[in-house]
C-alpha cells in the first residue's frame, strides 16, 4: 500500500512541479516521471533507514517521498537552466 501511495505523491508533486516551473505541456512528462522517482526513492529511503518498527503507510514515509520528490525535480530544474 505503501508503493502505491509513493507513486501517486511522486504523480502529483511531478505535475504540480511542472506546472510551477513551465507554462507550456510540452515537459511534463519528465516531470512526472523524475517526481515519482524521486518519491520512490525517498519512501524507500525512509522504509529502509528509518525509525525501527514503523511499517506500512505512516505519514514519514509520505513526507520522506514528497521531499525526495521536490528534490528531484529541483536537481532537474537547476541542471536545465545551465
Amino acid at each position: 500500500m505503501s508503493f502505491v501511495a509513493w507513486i501517486l505523491i511522486g504523480l502529483a508533486a511531478g505535475f504540480t512541479g511542472s506546472r510551477l516551473s513551465n507554462r507550456s505541456t510540452d515537459r511534463i512528462l519528465p516531470n512526472i516521471s523524475l517526481g515519482v522517482a524521486g518519491a520512490l526513492t525517498g519512501g524507500w529511503l525512509c522504509y529502509t533507514f528509518g525509525p525501527p518498527g514503523v511499517n506500512g503507510l505512516n505519514i514519514l514515509s509520505l513526507l520522506a517521498a514528497g521531499v525526495g520528490s521536490l528534490t528531484f525535480l529541483l536537481i532537474y530544474q537547476a541542471f536545465r537552466r545551465l
